[in-house]
């Protein structure tokens, strides 16, 4: 009995930590550089993962154990394990530091700007024209994206990420092939019975 209330406690802890690691994630929605933050993080936290799948296989490689020689088949799904556990872990770390580099990209840009248009101007006492240009190639790149609703952007940007994510984790595994092949082989299992049954 009290082994069991200890068990749903540590559980419930668990659980609180991912919602609040999540949570804390999503919360950087609010500044200004989130989207390709957590797009380049999420690539940060795809490779780091790799690598670990990679090392584990090394590792693994080396040790003679049944146990561990009888992962090997499943060893496609390491790589998106690690995902999840870098993300929890360190997602959000990972996704500030990478919001923080383009903060200081788009900082250090304004200045260079600034710094071009004070002298262009002290110079020739008019506005630079590069900066129409760049004003115009910008419309040109983002004005239907200025012009959608609010609510349309929102679907279509959580919509490229989530087809971003699922592409990268997905294409650096062979995890639809495993998947496949399990669902393949339970289908093989189910249609033996099958025979026996009618038979």
């Amino acid at each position: 009995m009290v082994l069991d209330v200890i068990r749903r406690n540590t559980k419930e802890i668990e659980m609180n930590f991912i919602r609040k690691r999540i949570q804390d994630i999503l919360d950087l929605k609010k500044e200004r550089h989130f989207v390709p933050g957590f797009i380049l993080g999420s690539y940060g936290i795809v490779m780091m993962a790799t690598l670990m799948a990679y090392w584990t296989f090394l590792l693994l490689g080396k040790i003679e154990n049944p146990f561990f020689d009888g992962l090997m088949p499943v060893g496609a799904l390491f790589m998106p394990a690690y995902v999840a556990v870098i993300t929890i872990i360190a997602g959000k770390e990972i996704i500030w530091c990478h919001m923080m580099i383009f903060k200081q990209l788009d900082n250090l840009t304004k200045w260079l700007i600034n710094k071009y248009s004070i002298k262009y101007y002290k110079k020739h006492k008019k506005d630079p024209p590069i900066l129409d240009i760049m004003s115009k190639i910008q419309y040109k790149l983002f004005g239907k994206f200025t012009k959608m609703t609010p609510r349309g952007r929102k679907k279509m940007m959580v919509s490229a990420i989530s087809v971003w994510v699922a592409w990268v984790v997905l294409g650096r595994t062979d995890a639809v092939d495993v998947i496949v092949s399990e669902v393949e082989k339970q289908f093989v299992d189910a249609q033996q019975w099958i025979v026996l049954v009618f038979f």
